[in-house]
């Protein structure tokens, strides 16, 4: 009993085709074959090499601390601000006057 009036018709399945546009099947045999040195020479791993003082150099402390240019340009902001409170409050009742005569 379940009515399923589309206005634009069924819609068609969307399937995934992906063709790569730079793929050589020549360099992914001598990759299998010989290895990729591409990569550089892995070296023995030790626990915590990478995370040694991330909290203190890494993208953590960036964010806490605003640049010298945000400053500034929220400066001039505010300043503009007020700049143009100032003159809707000393020119809107001028304008109102003259628009009522």
């Amino acid at each position: 009993m379940g009515f399923s009036f589309n206005f634009f018709g069924t819609q068609e399945v969307r399937k995934f085709s992906y063709k790569p546009r730079f793929y050589d099947p020549e360099a992914e045999e001598r990759r299998k074959k010989y290895g990729d040195f591409t990569k550089p020479k892995e070296t023995k791993y030790v626990p915590g090499q990478h995370v040694k003082g991330s909290f203190r150099d890494g993208n953590y402390q960036r964010t806490k601390e605003v640049s010298r240019n945000q400053k500034t340009i929220g400066i001039v902001t505010m300043v503009l601000l007020f700049a143009v409170v100032y003159l809707i409050f000393k020119y809107f009742p001028l304008l109102i006057d003259s628009l009522g005569k």
